[in-house]
């Protein structure tokens, strides 16, 4: 058996396909000798190996080209990637903070109107105009009990007058 002279993973050596390397490389070295026997005319081998010659040419241009263009998309790819994730992590933390604030909203923390602060605001008004007009009875109603007071005592003079008078005039008729 021929595969167990050979290294595993290596095919085994065929002569013909030694060869055909070999023979190739006979043709590109005496190529241009059998064009210039012919007198100048090319000859066949010599325009496979320029037509090879300029295949690889093409190929070698073509793998340059796709590796430019390879190395740009690379660069737009990083930059795309880096702004979008960015912007991910912008939304997120928007996301984040419109949360919470629906949250405080819900707890009562924020409000959206003024109605409350307008309230409280006419709440304390009212309560200081109830304040002044308690305040205002008060002095009226200290007021009316000096004066009844007063006038209490008038009308009692009056009368105790009134009955001095009545003694001292009955007695003189």
């Amino acid at each position: 058996d021929s595969s167990s002279s050979h290294s595993p993973g290596w095919p085994s050596p065929d002569p013909t396909a030694i060869m055909q390397p070999s023979s190739m490389l006979l043709l590109l070295a005496f190529g241009p000798l059998a064009a210039s026997a012919t007198g100048g005319a090319l000859s066949p081998v010599t325009r496979v190996v320029n037509l090879l010659k300029g295949l690889q040419e093409k190929v070698e241009k073509d793998q340059k080209a796709e590796e430019d263009l390879f190395q740009k998309y690379e660069c737009w790819a990083k930059s795309v990637i880096g702004a979008k994730t960015m912007s991910n992590e912008k939304a997120k933390s928007r996301k984040d903070s419109l949360e919470q604030y629906v949250a405080d909203l819900d707890a009562g923390r924020i409000e959206l109107t003024s109605e409350r602060v307008d309230l409280e605001k006419e709440i304390s008004g009212l309560s200081e105009d109830v304040e002044t007009a308690e305040a205002m009875r008060t002095k009226e109603h200290e007021d009316y009990v000096a004066a009844k007071d007063e006038l209490t005592k008038a009308v009692t003079a009056l009368n105790d007058a009134i009955a001095v008078l009545s003694t001292a005039t009955s007695g003189s008729s």
